[in-house]
Parts: structure tokens; sequence; C-alpha cells
């Protein structure tokens, strides 16, 4: 492997990601799910929610176990082909991966193209992680041209979100691409800073100095100074 993405991506998103749900609320709704579908074999979303439930505990193949019954029920299930891909991105099994975002990508836009998704209808957020996941599955595989193509894809479809913003300046930094990732980080620094999401912000100031992008940096900086009170007056 040529590093490990998700590794430098989550370590230094840590502070900015949810709470996971509590071991003893996920072993709960596994079994409310085994037991659902045991019942209800037929019933596809059934089976990807189990499907979601697994992989909140990491039981990748359980959870790749439970897509695939989903998909073998109703083989044009977009959102299962989508869990299975996550499933398989935490088995670190990336080329499987691609494959099943792939799949989910072309149900998801067989009515009318990412065009569709672009201009009229608003995209699921399954579907946005789809181009997120894919792209980082792609640059895991050394393929990070097209990993960096399919995260600017989910940054058309979710604009101005800083967490895609990071991450693509983070592949365009391992790329080699300095002079791409600097913008990059420094916007997704001042939106940070904007929602007073300040360690992701910092995050962000400690990349662009290490791109030694100074100005970008500053910016960034002044936006989380803390601001002094001309008057102790009221206002």
């Amino acid at each position: 492997m040529m590093f490990r993405l998700f590794a430098g991506i989550l370590g230094a998103l840590a502070v900015m990601g949810q709470p996971l749900p509590s071991e003893a609320r996920v072993q709960e709704r596994i079994k409310k799910y085994e037991e659902l579908t045991r019942d209800n074999p037929r019933d596809v979303e059934f089976w990807h929610i189990l499907g979601g439930h697994y992989r909140d505990a990491e039981l990748w193949d359980k959870a790749i176990g439970a897509e695939t019954q989903a998909v073998q029920r109703f083989p044009k299930y977009a959102v299962a082909y989508y869990g299975r891909g996550k499933a398989r991105v935490g088995k670190e099994d990336y080329a499987g991966a691609v494959e099943d975002f792939t799949s989910s990508i072309k149900l998801y836009e067989a009515r009318g193209g990412l065009e569709m998704y672009l201009t009229v209808e608003q995209p699921s957020a399954e579907y946005i992680d789809c181009y997120r996941t894919r792209g980082i599955a792609l640059s895991h595989l050394n393929k990070l041209k097209e990993g960096i193509g399919d995260v600017s894809t989910a940054i058309k479809l979710r604009k101005d979100d800083p967490k895609l913003l990071y991450e693509r300046g983070y592949l365009e930094e391992k790329a080699g691409l300095k002079k791409e990732a600097i913008p990059d980080y420094h916007r997704a620094g001042l939106i940070y800073a904007d929602a007073f999401a300040k360690a992701a912000a910092q995050e962000c100031v400690t990349r662009l100095d290490g791109l030694g992008a100074k100005t970008e940096a500053d910016a960034v900086r002044l936006k989380l100074a803390p601001k002094t009170k001309k008057s102790d007056l009221p206002n």
C-alpha cells in the first residue's frame, strides 16, 4: 500500500467527526435487525439497515454479507451497493469498493446522469459520498488523479463543504500538487473558522504552514483570533 490515506485523513479530522454510537446500543440494533431480516427475508431495506449496523461495529464481512443479501433481492438498489462499498473500504478491499461505488453511481444516475443532480434534483448524502469515498479508494490504489477527480465531483454536488475541501487538499498534497492543495486548505480553514470549528480550522492552518503558505495560513489565523471589544459598555 502506498500510504494509509484513511489513517491520515481520519487522524487529522478526528476532532471534526460525529460521536460513534455506544457499543451496547450498536449491539442492540444489530440484534433487532437480525431478527427482522430473519422474519422478513425479502425486505431489502432491513438487510441494508443491518449492514449499516454491522459497519458501525466494524464487522466488515457481516456488513458485506447483509448488503449482498439486499443486492441479490433487488439488483437496482443503489444504496445497498454504496453500503457494501463502505464495508469493503473498512476491510481495505479498495478494488472491490471501487466496483460497488461505481455500480451505485450508475444506478443513481440512470434517470438523468450527473447533470440532473447538479441542476434539477437534490442529491442524497449517499450519492455524494459514493464519489467522495470512491475517490479515497482510488487513491489507495495509487490512482490519485482519478481520486482527486471524484472528490472534486463530490464538491460540485455539495459546494463549500469544508470536509470535502480539506480532503481534496490532502489528496492533492499527497500527489505533490502543492498549488492546488493550498487554496483548498485555505477555503476549508476559512469556512471552519466562520463556523467556530476552531480545531478543524487550526488543522488547516497546520497544513498550510507545512506547505509554506504563510499568507493563507495567516488569513485563517486572523479569523480564529478572539475579537476584542472596543468598549466595555453594553451594546
